[in-house]
C-alpha cells in the first residue's frame, strides 16, 4: 500500500527532462510512492500518479458526488415541504394575520395550575 501525502510539496520530484530520459526509473518511483511531482523550471506542472492511486481518487470523488447529491435531495425535499404549507388553503390569511399581529400572540400561556 502506498503512503498518502497531503501536499504537492511533500511529493518526490522529477523534472520534465528526467521524465523523458529516464522513464523506466520514474515509473518505478511512481509505483513505489504512488505519485511524483513533475517540474518545469522548479515549478510543479503536474503530478504523475499510479493507476491504483488514480482509481482510489476517482472512487473517492464519485463517493463525494453521491453524498452531495443525497444532501441536495434532502434539502430540496425540505424546501418542497415548506413551500407546500404556503400553498395550503388559507395559508395567505394565516400569514397576513401573523404579520398583522406584529409579534403579539394570543393570550399569555399560564405557568401552572395555580396561576
Amino acid at each position: 500500500m502506498v503512503a498518502r501525502r497531503s501536499s504537492i510539496e511533500a511529493l518526490p520530484r522529477r523534472n520534465a527532462t528526467q521524465v523523458r530520459s529516464r522513464w523506466a526509473e520514474v515509473a518505478r518511483e511512481v509505483q513505489a510512492s504512488g505519485s511524483v511531482a513533475i517540474t518545469n523550471h522548479d515549478r510543479v506542472e503536474m503530478v504523475l500518479v499510479s493507476a491504483e492511486e488514480y482509481e482510489r481518487l476517482a472512487t473517492k470523488a464519485a463517493g463525494g458526488l453521491v453524498q452531495q447529491q443525497a444532501t441536495l435531495d434532502r434539502l430540496v425535499a425540505q424546501f418542497d415541504a415548506e413551500l407546500a404549507t404556503l400553498r395550503e388553503p388559507g395559508a395567505k390569511d394565516r400569514l397576513e394575520d401573523m404579520l398583522a399581529s406584529q409579534g403579539q400572540g394570543g393570550p399569555r400561556p399560564k405557568a401552572g395550575y395555580s396561576y
